[in-house]
């Protein structure tokens, strides 16, 4: 369990990785009632959502703006909601597609159990393929940058650039130890009740990524609850999403990438550091157009944290692309 939670603390992570760990537990505590898909969905779906199925999986997406395409890829634990700042300014001038990634928010499963990187690079084929975008901008944060990296490579002619955000540049280490004590208190409390996760446990998981603690609200925590209870009815989907989930791929991905790249990294980033893990992104990407520029004030969670200083970052290299 401990290893479980260690993985679960890290936003670079798989999701899932601690749900794995959590079916090996009898747990001694009855999960209340969380609520059903349906009841998610009237929740949590946007005015913009759609649901399709690619492969026999349901994927929640959403379509909005016009323009120039640009595909959001959130992070662990996350959802597409994750985009929200961003889409709400980037929608003016750009087509914004983002959709949660199985088994996360309302996606998914898989009904083969399949979570590897190339099933991803087939599934955002068909997603952009079924909207008729035949090039965009891919962007991915945390462990989004898996994907995201891998896909611009084995896809170069799709790709009109990239955009990075804290990801991990190859394998992670993390000890808890060096964490807040509220966010070990509620992880010491969790492995009481191994078989689902409790509000406080999402909220300082949150609150340990992010330097800005307003934007963790009650209603956040609340949506991480119920859509992160999902993955947790079928014990399977945590270590086979985990197992998926390798970044010691991630340099070889980066060293193909020819696409213009952009690369954000927080200042203030203890899960990925700019030191060890932007620096290495950047001396290893193949492109010659690309930039690394740090974002101040701002913790891993970088969408969620800081969407207006970053994108003050994105906004310029989204035109200079653009007028390509």
């Amino acid at each position: 369990m401990k290893r479980a939670f260690h993985a679960l603390l890290l936003s670079g992570l798989a999701l899932g990785a601690s749900l794995a760990g959590s079916a090996l537990i009898a747990d001694p505590q009855d999960p209340p009632a969380f609520p059903s898909d349906a009841q998610l969905r009237a929740r949590y779906a946007l005015p913009t959502s759609h649901f399709v199925t690619i492969g026999g999986e349901t994927v929640h997406y959403s379509d909005e703006g016009t323009g120039p395409a640009i595909l959001l890829l959130h992070g662990s634990y996350a959802s597409l909601r994750q985009w929200d700042d961003w889409a709400k300014e980037l929608r003016k001038s750009y087509r914004v597609i983002r959709f949660d990634k199985s088994p996360a928010g309302l996606s998914g499963p898989s009904p083969t159990g399949d979570y590897t990187v190339a099933h991803q690079i087939a599934e955002i084929d068909a997603l952009m393929d079924k909207l008729g975008i035949d090039r965009f901008v891919i962007v991915g944060t945390s462990s989004a940058g898996l994907p995201a990296a891998a896909y611009a490579a084995a896809r170069p002619q799709r790709t009109k650039a990239v955009i990075l955000a804290n990801i991990a540049a190859g394998k992670i280490s993390f000890d808890l130890s060096t964490m807040p004590q509220a966010l070990r208190d509620a992880v010491a409390d969790d492995a009481k009740h191994p078989s689902w996760h409790s509000e406080e446990f999402w909220k300082q998981i949150m609150l340990a990524n992010v330097v800005d603690k307003t934007v963790v609200t009650p209603a956040l925590v609340t949506r991480w609850t119920d859509l992160n209870q999902r993955a947790l009815r079928d014990p399977d989907i945590g270590t086979k999403a985990a197992a998926a989930s390798d970044f010691s791929r991630t340099p070889d991905d980066l060293a193909k990438i020819t696409a213009p790249t952009l690369l954000l990294w927080s200042d203030q980033d203890h899960e990925t550091s700019f030191e060890t893990h932007g620096v290495k992104a950047f001396n290893l990407l193949a492109t010659k157009d690309k930039t690394l520029t740090v974002v101040p004030d701002c913790g891993h969670m970088m969408p969620l944290d800081c969407p207006a200083r970053s994108l003050e970052r994105v906004l310029p290299f989204l035109k200079r692309i653009s007028a390509r």
